[in-house]
């Protein structure tokens, strides 16, 4: 199946969990490719750069790494190849953790089945093709994507949105990459975010990220504005902030 913004506002699940430790805005999503394919396109400069930007920087524990284009830095926590990554993300005078995980998806769960045949109708592989002997191939990886905010002030004025916002684009992204990792994305991707089909995606996950948010308990008259000034920012537009 080809990603498209369409798609993405369902094949996304969006959770938000509250503490005053530091809220959590969770993705997940699975893609029909193996977690070695999955965790290179999310740990290899070379492969971020035609999808995600720019990155320097050594995947070891206690190592550092940058992001130029997103004026972001950081370091890396800790590191279990090939399913685990946890990063300081620090922007600015702002910090907060990031985790990155990736999940075999066995056959046997029919919505991985549905993604691996899509994907196996595309490469012309078999299943167990990648793997020698009788064992089983993973049918494709399941990407969970955690960023752990501050419970702070800015939260309180643009809730999960303003994180998820720019984590639901770069899952678009990287949905898009793994169908086809020899296209150069960025051009694309920045033509998108411009257009009246960009501006429907991000009002639209906006909107998902209040119904995330309010899924908490939290009260649901501020957590729209929230979402709404979130947005209305992403959009280039002069947020309501009262």
């Amino acid at each position: 199946m080809t990603a498209t913004p369409t798609s993405q506002l369902t094949d996304v699940t969006r959770t938000v969990t509250l503490s005053t430790d530091g809220n959590t805005v969770t993705l997940e999503q699975t893609f029909p490719v193996h977690p070695e394919e999955l965790w290179s396109a999310l740990t290899i400069g070379s492969h971020l750069e035609v999808w995600f930007g720019r990155a320097s920087g050594e995947v070891t524990e206690g190592g550092r790494y940058e992001l130029p284009d997103m004026e972001t830095r950081g370091a890396v926590l800790a590191v279990e190849e090939p399913s685990r990554l946890l990063l300081s993300w620090d922007v600015g005078k702002s910090t907060s953790q990031l985790e990155l995980l990736v999940a075999p998806v066995e056959a046997a769960d029919p919505a991985a089945g549905d993604a691996a045949a899509d994907g196996e109708a595309a490469t012309g592989d078999a299943p167990g093709a990648h793997e020698g002997g009788d064992q089983a191939a993973p049918a494709g990886s399941r990407f969970t994507l955690r960023h752990t905010v501050p419970d702070d002030a800015h939260w309180k004025t643009f809730g999960p949105a303003a994180t998820g916002l720019g984590w639901d684009a770069a899952l678009y992204a990287l949905a898009l990459h793994l169908q086809d990792p020899s296209v150069d994305l960025i051009p694309q991707l920045g033509d998108f975010a411009g257009s009246e089909e960009g501006e429907t995606f991000t009002r639209a996950t906006a909107e998902a990220w209040f119904e995330a948010h309010a899924a908490t308990g939290a009260d649901k008259k501020p957590a729209r504005k929230a979402s709404v000034r979130t947005a209305a920012f992403y959009l280039g537009e002069e947020p309501e902030l009262s």
